[in-house]
């Protein structure tokens, strides 16, 4: 075979792509699971700065514990939290939920609830967005017991 003959060219043409499609090829993901809780709404007294926060807390049993603080809500009004996970990688987004009275005043709100989806010893990058407040927050949390990360909502 010689340097210029078109077999030669057409060969190395098919490895150049085979090796172009090799590296630029996606890595295998799982299949995404989704998980929707409801906030467990306090009442809180007092005064809340504009900004929340979000606190994860790794129980002992594997489970996490998920409290949200400086919700402004209308009374009546539900807050839902809708986890997607794919791979490593956690997106949870705050929605209202149905609300059970017409109208009412706002008031400052904390919540909580305990999820058991975060898998155990594996660090997860978490985003935490609120269509509520329009606020967000981007962390890494790792489930392993009693491990604490807390973050403030950034607009």
């Amino acid at each position: 075979m010689d340097f210029t003959s078109i077999e030669f060219y057409a060969i190395a043409f098919c490895v150049a792509m085979g090796l172009i499609g090799f590296f630029l090829s996606q890595k295998r993901i799982k299949p995404a699971t989704s998980r929707i809780n409801s906030l467990e709404l306090e009442r809180f007294d007092g005064e809340v700065g504009d900004m929340g926060t979000i606190k994860l807390t790794a129980n002992a049993d594997g489970t996490v514990t998920i409290e949200r603080t400086g919700l402004h809500l209308v009374d009546g009004e539900t807050v839902n939290l809708i986890a997607i996970i794919i791979d490593d990688k956690l997106t949870i987004e705050e929605k209202k939920g149905k609300a059970s009275a017409l109208g009412g005043r706002e008031d400052n709100y904390n919540g909580h609830v305990v999820v058991d989806y975060f898998p155990v010893d594996n660090k997860m990058y978490v985003r935490y967005e609120s269509s509520v407040t329009g606020q967000w927050s981007k962390f890494s949390f790792k489930n392993s017991a009693r491990n604490i990360v807390e973050h403030e909502m950034r607009y």
